[in-house]
Protein backbone atom coordinates (compact mmCIF):
# COMPACT_ATOMS: atom_id res chain seq x y z
CA UNK A 1 0.00 0.00 0.00
CA UNK A 2 2.81 2.40 0.92
CA UNK A 3 4.60 1.62 -2.35
CA UNK A 4 1.43 2.33 -4.33
CA UNK A 5 0.89 5.71 -2.62
CA UNK A 6 4.57 6.61 -3.05
CA UNK A 7 4.44 5.75 -6.78
CA UNK A 8 1.23 7.75 -7.23
CA UNK A 9 2.86 10.75 -5.51
CA UNK A 10 5.89 10.59 -7.82
CA UNK A 11 3.67 10.41 -10.92
CA UNK A 12 1.67 13.42 -9.69
CA UNK A 13 4.81 15.50 -8.97
CA UNK A 14 6.45 14.65 -12.30
CA UNK A 15 3.21 15.30 -14.19
CA UNK A 16 2.77 18.63 -12.44
CA UNK A 17 6.29 19.74 -13.32
CA UNK A 18 5.82 18.82 -16.97
CA UNK A 19 2.40 20.44 -17.19
CA UNK A 20 3.39 23.83 -15.78
CA UNK A 21 6.86 24.18 -17.27
CA UNK A 22 6.84 27.35 -19.39
CA UNK A 23 7.35 26.92 -23.13
CA UNK A 24 10.16 29.18 -24.31
CA UNK A 25 9.82 30.38 -27.90
CA UNK A 26 11.79 33.25 -29.36
CA UNK A 27 9.61 35.93 -30.93
CA UNK A 28 10.83 37.61 -34.08
CA UNK A 29 9.55 40.96 -35.32
CA UNK A 30 6.57 40.19 -37.59
CA UNK A 31 5.95 43.67 -38.99
CA UNK A 32 9.35 45.20 -39.73
CA UNK A 33 9.94 48.59 -41.26
CA UNK A 34 12.68 48.56 -43.88
CA UNK A 35 14.35 51.96 -43.95
CA UNK A 36 16.60 51.52 -46.97
CA UNK A 37 17.27 49.21 -49.87
CA UNK A 38 18.08 48.87 -53.55
CA UNK A 39 17.13 46.92 -56.66
CA UNK A 40 19.42 45.28 -59.22
CA UNK A 41 18.32 45.04 -62.85
CA UNK A 42 19.41 41.93 -64.79
CA UNK A 43 17.47 42.36 -68.04
CA UNK A 44 16.14 39.21 -69.75
CA UNK A 45 18.17 36.98 -67.45
CA UNK A 46 16.29 33.81 -68.44
CA UNK A 47 16.17 34.40 -72.19
CA UNK A 48 18.10 31.15 -72.75
CA UNK A 49 15.08 29.41 -71.22
CA UNK A 50 12.68 31.22 -73.59
CA UNK A 51 11.53 33.70 -70.95
CA UNK A 52 12.01 37.23 -72.31
CA UNK A 53 10.61 39.02 -69.24
CA UNK A 54 13.08 41.22 -67.41
CA UNK A 55 14.33 40.30 -63.97
CA UNK A 56 15.16 42.35 -60.88
CA UNK A 57 16.43 41.45 -57.45
CA UNK A 58 15.35 43.43 -54.40
CA UNK A 59 17.18 43.98 -51.10
CA UNK A 60 15.51 45.75 -48.16
CA UNK A 61 17.13 46.44 -44.78
CA UNK A 62 16.21 47.46 -41.25
CA UNK A 63 17.67 50.76 -40.07
CA UNK A 64 20.69 49.44 -38.16
CA UNK A 65 21.99 47.16 -40.92
CA UNK A 66 25.00 48.36 -42.91
CA UNK A 67 26.74 47.07 -46.03
CA UNK A 68 30.48 47.42 -46.50
CA UNK A 69 32.46 45.65 -49.26
CA UNK A 70 29.76 43.01 -49.70
CA UNK A 71 29.50 42.33 -45.96
CA UNK A 72 26.28 42.93 -44.01
CA UNK A 73 26.64 43.92 -40.36
CA UNK A 74 24.37 45.15 -37.58
CA UNK A 75 21.07 43.85 -36.20
CA UNK A 76 17.65 43.62 -37.79
CA UNK A 77 15.96 42.08 -40.80
CA UNK A 78 17.18 41.72 -44.35
CA UNK A 79 14.69 40.81 -47.09
CA UNK A 80 16.22 39.45 -50.28
CA UNK A 81 14.14 38.53 -53.33
CA UNK A 82 16.38 37.15 -56.05
CA UNK A 83 14.01 36.82 -59.03
CA UNK A 84 11.27 39.41 -59.55
CA UNK A 85 9.79 39.18 -63.04
CA UNK A 86 8.73 42.44 -64.71
CA UNK A 87 7.45 43.20 -68.23
CA UNK A 88 10.00 43.22 -71.06
CA UNK A 89 9.58 46.99 -71.49
CA UNK A 90 10.37 47.79 -67.82
CA UNK A 91 13.78 48.48 -66.33
CA UNK A 92 12.70 49.56 -62.83
CA UNK A 93 10.39 47.92 -60.32
CA UNK A 94 6.97 49.06 -61.60
CA UNK A 95 3.78 49.57 -59.64
CA UNK A 96 1.64 46.51 -59.08
CA UNK A 97 1.02 43.46 -56.93
CA UNK A 98 3.63 40.70 -57.11
CA UNK A 99 2.67 37.12 -56.22
CA UNK A 100 4.98 34.26 -55.22
CA UNK A 101 5.05 31.91 -58.20
CA UNK A 102 7.40 29.76 -60.26
CA UNK A 103 5.64 30.73 -63.51
CA UNK A 104 8.13 33.42 -64.54
CA UNK A 105 5.27 35.71 -65.57
CA UNK A 106 5.39 39.49 -65.03
CA UNK A 107 4.45 40.63 -61.52
CA UNK A 108 5.58 37.39 -59.89
CA UNK A 109 8.60 36.55 -57.77
CA UNK A 110 10.29 33.23 -57.21
CA UNK A 111 9.56 31.75 -53.76
CA UNK A 112 12.48 30.69 -51.59
CA UNK A 113 13.62 27.10 -51.80
CA UNK A 114 16.64 24.81 -51.92
CA UNK A 115 17.67 24.11 -55.51
CA UNK A 116 19.69 20.94 -56.13
CA UNK A 117 23.01 21.44 -57.91
CA UNK A 118 25.11 18.29 -58.29
CA UNK A 119 25.56 16.86 -54.77
CA UNK A 120 24.44 19.91 -52.80
CA UNK A 121 21.62 22.47 -52.65
CA UNK A 122 21.76 26.22 -53.03
CA UNK A 123 19.32 28.85 -51.76
CA UNK A 124 17.28 30.51 -54.51
CA UNK A 125 14.31 32.84 -54.59
CA UNK A 126 13.05 34.94 -51.67
CA UNK A 127 14.46 34.86 -48.14
CA UNK A 128 14.12 36.77 -44.90
CA UNK A 129 17.21 36.98 -42.70
CA UNK A 130 16.79 37.65 -38.97
CA UNK A 131 20.05 39.00 -37.57
CA UNK A 132 19.70 39.00 -33.79
CA UNK A 133 21.86 40.15 -30.87
CA UNK A 134 21.93 36.58 -29.58
CA UNK A 135 23.63 34.77 -32.45
CA UNK A 136 21.85 31.51 -31.64
CA UNK A 137 18.58 33.16 -32.76
CA UNK A 138 19.96 34.51 -36.03
CA UNK A 139 18.08 32.68 -38.78
CA UNK A 140 17.26 32.59 -42.46
CA UNK A 141 13.75 31.62 -43.50
CA UNK A 142 12.33 31.07 -46.96
CA UNK A 143 9.44 33.18 -48.22
CA UNK A 144 7.20 30.34 -49.36
CA UNK A 145 3.98 32.13 -50.27
CA UNK A 146 2.40 35.55 -50.31
CA UNK A 147 2.77 38.84 -52.13
CA UNK A 148 4.10 42.38 -52.04
CA UNK A 149 2.61 45.55 -53.49
CA UNK A 150 4.51 48.46 -55.05
CA UNK A 151 3.32 52.06 -55.40
CA UNK A 152 5.40 54.97 -56.69
CA UNK A 153 4.78 58.55 -55.57
CA UNK A 154 7.13 61.49 -56.17
CA UNK A 155 10.04 59.16 -57.08
CA UNK A 156 9.60 57.15 -53.88
CA UNK A 157 8.70 53.46 -53.84
CA UNK A 158 6.25 52.23 -51.20
CA UNK A 159 6.45 48.48 -50.77
CA UNK A 160 4.12 46.54 -48.48
CA UNK A 161 4.70 42.83 -47.86
CA UNK A 162 2.42 39.99 -46.82
CA UNK A 163 4.40 36.76 -46.65
CA UNK A 164 4.11 33.21 -45.32
CA UNK A 165 7.51 31.81 -44.35
CA UNK A 166 8.83 28.27 -44.49
CA UNK A 167 7.94 27.70 -40.83
CA UNK A 168 4.30 28.75 -41.60
CA UNK A 169 4.67 32.06 -39.74
CA UNK A 170 3.15 35.22 -41.22
CA UNK A 171 5.24 38.33 -41.76
CA UNK A 172 4.20 41.73 -43.04
CA UNK A 173 6.55 44.65 -43.59
CA UNK A 174 6.83 48.04 -45.22
CA UNK A 175 9.28 50.31 -47.02
CA UNK A 176 8.87 53.91 -48.24
CA UNK A 177 11.85 55.70 -49.72
CA UNK A 178 13.78 56.23 -52.92
CA UNK A 179 14.87 52.87 -54.32
CA UNK A 180 18.19 53.04 -56.19
CA UNK A 181 18.42 50.69 -59.18
CA UNK A 182 21.74 49.28 -60.33
CA UNK A 183 22.18 47.99 -63.88
CA UNK A 184 23.65 44.49 -63.76
CA UNK A 185 22.41 43.51 -67.22
CA UNK A 186 25.85 43.77 -68.82
CA UNK A 187 27.13 40.83 -66.78
CA UNK A 188 27.08 37.41 -68.45
CA UNK A 189 24.04 35.34 -67.46
CA UNK A 190 26.41 32.64 -66.20
CA UNK A 191 28.00 35.04 -63.68
CA UNK A 192 26.87 34.44 -60.08
CA UNK A 193 24.60 37.14 -58.72
CA UNK A 194 25.83 39.30 -55.90
CA UNK A 195 24.79 38.07 -52.45
CA UNK A 196 25.76 39.70 -49.20
CA UNK A 197 27.82 37.93 -46.57
CA UNK A 198 26.41 38.32 -43.07
CA UNK A 199 29.03 39.26 -40.47
CA UNK A 200 28.30 39.11 -36.73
Amino acid sequence: MKNTLFLALIVFVVGSCTRYEPSLKYKYEVNPHYSWGYAEYYGAYYSDYKNTNNVLSLSLFSDSLKVNDGNLSGLGQYLYIEDIFIPADSIILPEGKYEASESGKPFTFYPGRKFPVDDYKIDVGAFLYYIEKNKSFTAMKQVSRGSFTVKITDSKHTITCDFVLSDSSNVTGSFTSELPHFDMSTQPASAPRHKLKIVQ
